[in-house]
Protein backbone atom coordinates (compact mmCIF):
# COMPACT_ATOMS: atom_id res chain seq x y z
CA UNK A 1 0.00 0.00 0.00
CA UNK A 2 1.34 3.39 -1.05
CA UNK A 3 0.07 6.92 -0.50
CA UNK A 4 -0.78 6.89 -4.21
CA UNK A 5 -3.38 4.19 -3.50
CA UNK A 6 -5.28 6.45 -1.09
CA UNK A 7 -7.91 8.54 -2.87
CA UNK A 8 -7.38 12.25 -2.15
CA UNK A 9 -6.14 13.42 1.29
CA UNK A 10 -3.22 15.23 -0.35
CA UNK A 11 -2.54 17.58 2.57
CA UNK A 12 -2.28 14.84 5.20
CA UNK A 13 -0.13 12.71 2.90
CA UNK A 14 2.35 15.58 2.59
CA UNK A 15 2.33 16.16 6.34
CA UNK A 16 2.96 12.49 7.12
CA UNK A 17 5.77 12.19 4.58
CA UNK A 18 7.42 15.36 5.93
CA UNK A 19 7.17 14.08 9.52
CA UNK A 20 8.80 10.80 8.54
CA UNK A 21 11.57 12.48 6.55
CA UNK A 22 12.38 14.79 9.45
CA UNK A 23 12.21 12.06 12.10
CA UNK A 24 9.29 13.69 13.96
CA UNK A 25 6.86 10.77 14.07
CA UNK A 26 5.33 10.20 17.49
CA UNK A 27 4.85 6.72 18.86
CA UNK A 28 1.03 7.03 18.79
CA UNK A 29 -1.14 8.64 16.10
CA UNK A 30 -4.93 8.87 16.08
CA UNK A 31 -6.54 9.15 12.64
CA UNK A 32 -10.11 10.47 12.92
CA UNK A 33 -12.52 10.18 10.01
CA UNK A 34 -16.04 9.78 8.81
CA UNK A 35 -16.50 6.31 7.24
CA UNK A 36 -15.05 6.17 3.75
CA UNK A 37 -12.52 9.01 3.98
CA UNK A 38 -9.61 6.56 3.81
CA UNK A 39 -7.97 6.56 7.25
CA UNK A 40 -7.27 2.81 7.28
CA UNK A 41 -5.43 2.66 3.92
CA UNK A 42 -3.68 5.90 4.90
CA UNK A 43 -2.39 4.33 8.13
CA UNK A 44 -1.13 1.27 6.25
CA UNK A 45 0.52 3.46 3.60
CA UNK A 46 2.21 5.52 6.31
CA UNK A 47 3.59 2.40 7.97
CA UNK A 48 4.85 1.24 4.58
CA UNK A 49 6.49 4.62 3.99
CA UNK A 50 8.27 4.49 7.35
CA UNK A 51 9.61 1.01 6.57
CA UNK A 52 10.61 1.57 2.95
CA UNK A 53 14.39 1.93 2.47
CA UNK A 54 13.96 3.45 -1.01
CA UNK A 55 11.23 6.03 -0.50
CA UNK A 56 11.28 9.04 -2.80
CA UNK A 57 9.00 11.80 -4.02
CA UNK A 58 6.86 11.65 -0.89
CA UNK A 59 5.91 7.99 -1.29
CA UNK A 60 7.29 4.51 -0.71
CA UNK A 61 8.89 2.80 -3.69
CA UNK A 62 6.27 0.04 -3.95
CA UNK A 63 8.76 -2.52 -5.25
CA UNK A 64 11.21 -3.36 -2.46
CA UNK A 65 10.69 -6.49 -0.31
CA UNK A 66 9.24 -4.41 2.52
CA UNK A 67 6.72 -2.68 0.25
CA UNK A 68 5.70 -5.97 -1.33
CA UNK A 69 4.97 -7.44 2.10
CA UNK A 70 2.97 -4.39 3.11
CA UNK A 71 0.97 -4.58 -0.12
CA UNK A 72 0.07 -8.19 0.65
CA UNK A 73 -0.44 -7.36 4.36
CA UNK A 74 2.00 -10.09 5.36
CA UNK A 75 4.83 -7.99 6.79
CA UNK A 76 5.79 -9.73 10.07
CA UNK A 77 6.16 -6.42 11.90
CA UNK A 78 2.74 -5.11 10.88
CA UNK A 79 0.04 -6.05 13.38
CA UNK A 80 -3.68 -5.34 13.38
CA UNK A 81 -6.39 -5.24 16.01
CA UNK A 82 -10.04 -4.85 15.09
CA UNK A 83 -13.43 -5.54 16.70
CA UNK A 84 -14.40 -9.22 16.58
CA UNK A 85 -16.84 -11.56 18.25
CA UNK A 86 -17.67 -15.23 18.44
CA UNK A 87 -18.90 -16.95 15.27
CA UNK A 88 -20.13 -20.42 14.36
CA UNK A 89 -16.54 -21.66 14.02
CA UNK A 90 -14.82 -19.44 16.60
CA UNK A 91 -16.88 -19.85 19.74
CA UNK A 92 -16.77 -17.67 22.84
CA UNK A 93 -14.70 -20.22 24.78
CA UNK A 94 -11.86 -19.67 22.28
CA UNK A 95 -11.70 -16.03 23.40
CA UNK A 96 -11.98 -14.41 19.95
CA UNK A 97 -9.08 -12.11 19.09
CA UNK A 98 -7.97 -10.48 15.85
CA UNK A 99 -5.33 -13.10 15.03
CA UNK A 100 -8.05 -15.73 14.65
CA UNK A 101 -9.53 -13.63 11.83
CA UNK A 102 -6.23 -12.72 10.14
CA UNK A 103 -6.96 -14.52 6.86
CA UNK A 104 -10.43 -12.95 6.60
CA UNK A 105 -8.95 -9.52 7.38
CA UNK A 106 -6.31 -9.80 4.64
CA UNK A 107 -8.92 -11.10 2.21
CA UNK A 108 -11.38 -8.24 2.67
CA UNK A 109 -8.70 -5.53 2.78
CA UNK A 110 -7.18 -6.83 -0.43
CA UNK A 111 -10.60 -6.45 -2.09
CA UNK A 112 -11.68 -3.24 -0.37
CA UNK A 113 -9.49 -1.24 1.99
CA UNK A 114 -12.35 1.28 2.40
CA UNK A 115 -14.50 -1.29 4.17
CA UNK A 116 -17.20 -0.30 6.64
CA UNK A 117 -17.76 -1.79 10.05
CA UNK A 118 -20.91 -3.54 8.85
CA UNK A 119 -19.09 -5.03 5.84
CA UNK A 120 -16.46 -6.44 8.18
CA UNK A 121 -19.07 -8.01 10.44
CA UNK A 122 -20.88 -9.54 7.48
CA UNK A 123 -17.60 -10.90 6.13
CA UNK A 124 -16.85 -12.81 9.35
CA UNK A 125 -20.46 -13.81 10.00
CA UNK A 126 -21.42 -11.61 12.96
CA UNK A 127 -23.70 -9.20 11.12
CA UNK A 128 -26.36 -9.40 13.85
CA UNK A 129 -24.10 -8.21 16.66
CA UNK A 130 -21.31 -5.73 17.31
CA UNK A 131 -17.70 -6.71 17.72
CA UNK A 132 -15.44 -5.58 20.55
CA UNK A 133 -11.74 -5.20 21.23
CA UNK A 134 -11.48 -6.96 24.56
CA UNK A 135 -8.96 -7.52 27.31
CA UNK A 136 -7.66 -10.72 25.67
CA UNK A 137 -6.85 -8.69 22.57
CA UNK A 138 -5.03 -6.09 24.68
CA UNK A 139 -2.97 -8.78 26.39
CA UNK A 140 -2.04 -10.26 23.00
CA UNK A 141 -1.03 -6.81 21.73
CA UNK A 142 1.24 -6.30 24.74
CA UNK A 143 2.95 -9.64 24.16
CA UNK A 144 3.46 -8.97 20.44
CA UNK A 145 4.95 -5.53 20.90
CA UNK A 146 7.23 -6.60 23.73
CA UNK A 147 9.14 -8.89 21.33
CA UNK A 148 11.92 -7.80 19.00
CA UNK A 149 10.93 -6.91 15.48
CA UNK A 150 11.24 -9.82 13.07
CA UNK A 151 13.19 -7.83 10.49
CA UNK A 152 15.21 -5.70 12.87
CA UNK A 153 13.38 -2.47 12.08
CA UNK A 154 10.23 -0.71 13.18
CA UNK A 155 7.11 -2.41 14.50
CA UNK A 156 3.59 -1.22 13.74
CA UNK A 157 0.23 -1.81 15.34
CA UNK A 158 -2.90 -0.51 13.60
CA UNK A 159 -6.02 -0.54 15.76
CA UNK A 160 -9.13 -0.19 13.63
CA UNK A 161 -12.12 1.29 15.49
CA UNK A 162 -10.53 1.72 18.94
CA UNK A 163 -13.87 3.07 20.16
CA UNK A 164 -14.91 -0.59 20.32
CA UNK A 165 -12.46 -1.28 23.14
CA UNK A 166 -13.99 -2.17 26.48
CA UNK A 167 -12.73 -0.51 29.63
CA UNK A 168 -10.26 -3.25 30.58
CA UNK A 169 -8.69 -3.26 27.12
CA UNK A 170 -8.47 0.53 27.11
CA UNK A 171 -6.65 0.52 30.44
CA UNK A 172 -4.12 -2.04 29.19
CA UNK A 173 -3.52 -0.07 26.01
CA UNK A 174 -3.05 3.09 28.06
CA UNK A 175 -0.14 1.47 29.90
CA UNK A 176 1.39 0.52 26.55
CA UNK A 177 1.05 4.09 25.28
CA UNK A 178 2.66 5.47 28.44
CA UNK A 179 5.73 3.23 28.07
CA UNK A 180 5.92 2.14 24.41
CA UNK A 181 8.66 -0.26 23.28
CA UNK A 182 11.44 1.31 21.26
CA UNK A 183 10.84 1.81 17.52
CA UNK A 184 7.18 0.85 17.93
CA UNK A 185 4.38 2.87 16.35
CA UNK A 186 0.71 2.57 17.23
CA UNK A 187 -1.84 3.97 14.78
CA UNK A 188 -5.48 4.22 15.86
CA UNK A 189 -8.13 4.59 13.14
CA UNK A 190 -11.36 5.90 14.63
CA UNK A 191 -14.78 6.90 13.34
CA UNK A 192 -15.95 8.03 16.80
CA UNK A 193 -12.97 9.46 18.75
CA UNK A 194 -15.31 10.97 21.34
CA UNK A 195 -15.98 7.43 22.58
CA UNK A 196 -12.30 6.70 23.25
CA UNK A 197 -11.20 7.38 26.82
CA UNK A 198 -9.62 10.82 27.08
CA UNK A 199 -6.37 9.55 28.59
CA UNK A 200 -5.66 7.55 25.42
CA UNK A 201 -6.54 10.44 23.12
CA UNK A 202 -4.29 12.80 25.09
CA UNK A 203 -1.29 10.58 24.38
CA UNK A 204 -1.80 10.56 20.62
CA UNK A 205 -0.91 12.93 17.84
CA UNK A 206 -4.24 13.60 16.13
CA UNK A 207 -4.97 13.83 12.41
CA UNK A 208 -8.52 14.62 11.32
CA UNK A 209 -9.25 13.57 7.76
CA UNK A 210 -11.31 15.87 5.60
CA UNK A 211 -13.87 14.70 3.03
CA UNK A 212 -12.13 13.34 -0.05
CA UNK A 213 -11.57 16.03 -2.67
CA UNK A 214 -14.44 16.00 -5.18
CA UNK A 215 -12.26 15.81 -8.30
CA UNK A 216 -10.20 12.90 -7.02
CA UNK A 217 -13.24 11.04 -5.73
CA UNK A 218 -15.01 11.66 -9.05
CA UNK A 219 -12.05 10.25 -10.96
CA UNK A 220 -12.06 7.14 -8.79
CA UNK A 221 -15.81 6.61 -9.27
CA UNK A 222 -15.56 7.18 -13.03
CA UNK A 223 -12.96 4.44 -13.32
CA UNK A 224 -14.53 2.05 -10.83
CA UNK A 225 -18.13 2.18 -12.09
CA UNK A 226 -17.56 3.15 -15.75
CA UNK A 227 -19.85 6.18 -15.45
CA UNK A 228 -19.56 9.63 -16.99
CA UNK A 229 -17.56 12.38 -15.22
CA UNK A 230 -20.81 14.33 -14.70
CA UNK A 231 -22.47 11.37 -12.99
CA UNK A 232 -19.34 10.77 -10.92
CA UNK A 233 -19.33 14.38 -9.71
CA UNK A 234 -22.98 14.04 -8.69
CA UNK A 235 -22.28 10.92 -6.62
CA UNK A 236 -19.11 12.44 -5.16
CA UNK A 237 -21.14 15.43 -3.99
CA UNK A 238 -24.03 13.41 -2.61
CA UNK A 239 -21.65 11.12 -0.70
CA UNK A 240 -20.10 13.93 1.31
CA UNK A 241 -16.60 12.93 0.23
CA UNK A 242 -16.90 9.31 1.36
CA UNK A 243 -15.87 6.60 -1.09
CA UNK A 244 -17.68 3.83 0.78
CA UNK A 245 -20.89 5.88 0.93
CA UNK A 246 -20.61 6.73 -2.77
CA UNK A 247 -20.35 3.03 -3.57
CA UNK A 248 -23.50 2.26 -1.57
CA UNK A 249 -25.44 5.11 -3.16
CA UNK A 250 -24.46 4.11 -6.68
CA UNK A 251 -25.40 0.52 -5.91
CA UNK A 252 -28.83 1.65 -4.69
CA UNK A 253 -29.40 4.17 -7.47
CA UNK A 254 -31.41 1.75 -9.59
CA UNK A 255 -33.06 -0.24 -6.81
CA UNK A 256 -34.71 0.21 -3.45
CA UNK A 257 -32.61 0.37 -0.32
CA UNK A 258 -33.06 -2.47 2.15
CA UNK A 259 -34.40 0.16 4.56
CA UNK A 260 -37.07 1.45 2.20
CA UNK A 261 -39.73 -1.06 3.26
CA UNK A 262 -39.45 -0.57 7.06
CA UNK A 263 -39.36 3.22 6.65
CA UNK A 264 -42.40 3.14 4.36
CA UNK A 265 -44.21 0.91 6.88
CA UNK A 266 -43.41 3.33 9.70
CA UNK A 267 -44.56 6.41 7.79
CA UNK A 268 -47.70 4.75 6.40
CA UNK A 269 -48.63 3.53 9.88
CA UNK A 270 -48.20 6.99 11.34
CA UNK A 271 -50.17 8.72 8.58
CA UNK A 272 -53.05 6.22 8.63
CA UNK A 273 -53.02 5.92 12.45
CA UNK A 274 -52.56 2.17 12.07
CA UNK A 275 -50.86 0.95 15.24
CA UNK A 276 -50.38 -2.56 13.87
CA UNK A 277 -48.08 -1.19 11.15
CA UNK A 278 -46.06 0.62 13.82
CA UNK A 279 -45.76 -2.60 15.82
CA UNK A 280 -44.75 -4.56 12.69
CA UNK A 281 -42.12 -1.92 11.98
CA UNK A 282 -40.38 -2.03 15.34
CA UNK A 283 -40.60 -5.80 15.68
CA UNK A 284 -38.90 -6.21 12.29
CA UNK A 285 -36.13 -3.68 12.95
CA UNK A 286 -35.52 -4.93 16.50
CA UNK A 287 -34.59 -8.37 15.12
CA UNK A 288 -31.71 -7.02 13.02
CA UNK A 289 -28.16 -6.46 14.25
CA UNK A 290 -27.12 -3.24 15.93
CA UNK A 291 -25.08 -2.07 12.95
CA UNK A 292 -28.10 -2.43 10.68
CA UNK A 293 -30.25 -0.63 13.24
CA UNK A 294 -27.75 2.21 13.26
CA UNK A 295 -27.72 2.22 9.45
CA UNK A 296 -31.53 2.43 9.38
CA UNK A 297 -31.51 5.48 11.65
CA UNK A 298 -28.87 7.17 9.50
CA UNK A 299 -30.86 6.32 6.34
CA UNK A 300 -33.98 7.87 7.88
CA UNK A 301 -32.08 10.98 8.96
CA UNK A 302 -30.91 11.42 5.37
CA UNK A 303 -34.48 10.89 4.15
CA UNK A 304 -35.70 13.68 6.44
CA UNK A 305 -32.93 16.00 5.27
CA UNK A 306 -33.88 15.48 1.64
CA UNK A 307 -37.61 15.85 2.34
CA UNK A 308 -37.02 19.10 4.21
CA UNK A 309 -34.97 20.56 1.37
CA UNK A 310 -37.61 19.55 -1.19
CA UNK A 311 -40.35 21.00 1.01
CA UNK A 312 -38.39 24.27 1.14
CA UNK A 313 -38.65 24.47 -2.65
CA UNK A 314 -35.05 23.65 -3.57
CA UNK A 315 -35.13 20.01 -4.78
CA UNK A 316 -32.11 20.58 -7.02
CA UNK A 317 -29.81 20.67 -3.96
CA UNK A 318 -31.39 17.75 -2.11
CA UNK A 319 -29.09 15.25 -3.87
CA UNK A 320 -31.86 12.67 -3.97
CA UNK A 321 -30.99 9.53 -6.01
CA UNK A 322 -33.38 8.93 -8.96
CA UNK A 323 -34.79 5.74 -7.44
CA UNK A 324 -35.91 7.61 -4.31
CA UNK A 325 -37.24 10.87 -5.80
CA UNK A 326 -40.90 9.86 -6.00
CA UNK A 327 -40.99 8.49 -2.45
CA UNK A 328 -39.14 11.43 -0.89
CA UNK A 329 -41.17 14.03 -2.81
CA UNK A 330 -44.45 12.38 -1.79
CA UNK A 331 -43.60 12.59 1.90
CA UNK A 332 -42.06 16.05 1.58
CA UNK A 333 -45.53 17.23 0.58
CA UNK A 334 -47.21 15.44 3.49
CA UNK A 335 -44.92 16.03 6.47
CA UNK A 336 -45.56 19.01 8.71
CA UNK A 337 -42.63 21.42 9.15
CA UNK A 338 -42.66 20.87 12.94
CA UNK A 339 -42.20 17.13 12.43
CA UNK A 340 -38.64 17.42 11.12
CA UNK A 341 -37.14 18.67 14.39
CA UNK A 342 -39.03 16.07 16.43
CA UNK A 343 -38.03 13.33 13.98
CA UNK A 344 -34.36 14.29 14.10
CA UNK A 345 -34.41 14.31 17.90
CA UNK A 346 -36.09 10.89 18.05
CA UNK A 347 -33.61 9.33 15.62
CA UNK A 348 -30.58 10.81 17.35
CA UNK A 349 -31.88 9.52 20.69
CA UNK A 350 -32.30 6.09 19.11
CA UNK A 351 -28.70 6.17 17.83
CA UNK A 352 -27.45 7.08 21.31
CA UNK A 353 -29.46 4.22 22.84
CA UNK A 354 -28.06 1.76 20.29
CA UNK A 355 -24.53 2.76 21.30
CA UNK A 356 -25.48 2.24 24.95
CA UNK A 357 -26.78 -1.28 24.17
CA UNK A 358 -30.33 -0.47 25.26
CA UNK A 359 -32.85 -3.22 24.46
CA UNK A 360 -33.66 -3.00 20.74
CA UNK A 361 -37.39 -3.52 21.16
CA UNK A 362 -37.55 -0.63 23.60
CA UNK A 363 -35.55 1.65 21.26
CA UNK A 364 -37.71 1.10 18.19
CA UNK A 365 -41.02 0.88 20.00
CA UNK A 366 -40.18 4.28 21.44
CA UNK A 367 -39.10 5.59 18.03
CA UNK A 368 -42.32 4.34 16.43
CA UNK A 369 -44.43 5.93 19.16
CA UNK A 370 -42.64 9.29 18.84
CA UNK A 371 -43.13 9.31 15.06
CA UNK A 372 -46.77 8.30 15.52
CA UNK A 373 -47.45 11.17 17.95
CA UNK A 374 -45.48 13.75 15.94
CA UNK A 375 -46.52 13.08 12.34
Amino acid sequence: MQFAGVVGQRKIKRQLAAMADEGRVGHAILFCEEPGYGALPLAIAFASYLSCPSKSGGDSCGTCPSCNKFRKLIHPDLHFAMPVSSTKTITADKKPVSDLFASEWREILTENCYLTEQEWYEHIGIENKSGIIGVNEAALISRKLSLRSFEGGKKFLIIWLPERMNQEAANKLLKLLEEPPQETFIFLVSEAPERIISTIVSRCQIFKLSPTETEELSAELTEEFDITPEEARFWAGISGGSLSRARVLIGESDKESEFFKPLATLLDGCASRDLMKIINFWEEIAQTGRERQRAFCEYTLEFLRRALIIQAGTPEISNTPPAQKEFVTYWANRLKPAFFIKGYDALNNALADIDRNVNSKYIFADLGNRFFLSL
